[in-house]
């Protein structure tokens, strides 16, 4: 899964994500907790999540 991809979703697409999860009451929750919610399961589950960046060292 990439963040990208998440991020791009509708609240709509999120809460089905959610719900084929299998996270409760999903269409109560906002988009950032839904997309923390399926993150936090398919990190339990093992799949690999990426992400873009930029890391600035002082």
């Amino acid at each position: 899964m990439h963040l990208k991809d998440l991020k791009n979703k509708k609240p709509a697409e999120l809460v089905a994500m959610a719900e084929e999860l299998g996270i409760e009451s999903a269409s109560t929750l906002r988009k950032q907790d839904l997309m923390f919610a399926i993150l936090k399961v398919q990190a339990e589950e093992g799949e690999q999540i990426m992400g873009l960046g930029t890391i600035e060292v002082l």
